[in-house]
């Protein structure tokens, strides 16, 4: 794992954490925090996805690039 993607993992993680913490914190209903963290958690989700799939596009380009050198 390169040291950007060590550093996403870590600012998502830490984000993730500082919301909850966040919504945990204020004075709302039980179901409008569970709400809230849910959507986190789909947002969260859904960044993740989108970063492997720039990561996964990258590392085939730069295969493809180390292939056609040693070419």
């Amino acid at each position: 794992m390169s040291s950007l993607s060590k550093g996403f993992a870590l600012f998502v993680g830490g984000a993730i954490v500082g919301a909850a913490t966040a919504l945990l914190l204020t004075p709302k209903k039980g179901e409008e925090v569970r709400q809230e963290l849910a959507d986190l958690a789909a947002e969260a989700k859904k960044r993740a996805q989108e970063f492997c799939e720039q990561v996964k596009q990258d590392l085939a380009e730069a295969n493809a690039t180390a292939e056609a050198q040693a070419e």
